[in-house]
């Protein structure tokens, strides 16, 4: 599985996402809270530039709750309002990874994300200790950018180990620091 190429797309046009879960979220990843709406305004902004500045056409999500799920929607949402060109692509890490998602609204999304996508990639027949992690490397061996949000006071994260992954591999990152950015928290 680590190894796997996404031969059909264009990796110096791919872009991944990495960033943490809900609950490390503000607001816990409460969509209505106002600094998540203004997190994900801001998420939005960033892809457009990777799309119209660097040229990126192809997006890959996780599908984990919070970040994958937000970055994931709102490539879907950029598809339909503005340039009908990119396309996304779900790195499922396991078999029955939507049983994680611990409300009706995250099942929902996880199912309609699935379904819009271009393509779904699955990872493994079922969960074992390292398969975020495989995901994460196929994400990042697949991709020439990241969009990264995270918090560096979260120290050893998946989201954290995945950055250092980018970077040791040279891929053009842009954070959102959630700790540097007080506006998102209120």
């Amino acid at each position: 599985m680590i190894g796997l190429e996404l031969l059909e797309y264009d990796k110096d046009k791919t872009c991944c996402f990495t960033g943490h879960r809900s609950s490390k979220l503000p607001g816990e990843g409460d969509r209505e809270f106002p600094g998540m709406k203004r997190l994900e305004s801001n998420i939005e902004m960033e892809l457009q530039s990777l799309i119209t500045k660097k040229g990126v056409r192809y997006f890959i999500t996780g599908m984990a709750s919070g970040i994958d799920l937000i970055c994931a929607e709102c490539v879907l949402r950029l598809k339909a309002a503005v340039n009908n060109d990119i396309e996304l692509i779900c790195a499922v890490p396991y078999v029955g990874q939507i049983a994680e998602m611990k409300t009706l609204q995250e099942k929902y999304l996880y199912t309609m994300i699935e379904h819009k996508s271009a393509k779904a990639v699955t990872l493994a027949d079922g969960y074992y200790k390292d398969c975020y992690k495989a995901r994460n490397i196929f994400m990042v061996d697949n991709s020439s950018f990241m969009l990264a949000v995270y918090k560096p006071s979260l120290k050893g994260s998946g989201t954290l180990q995945t950055i250092n992954y980018a970077k040791k591999c040279g891929l053009d990152i842009k954070m959102i620091d959630l700790d540097k950015n007080p506006q998102f928290y209120s």
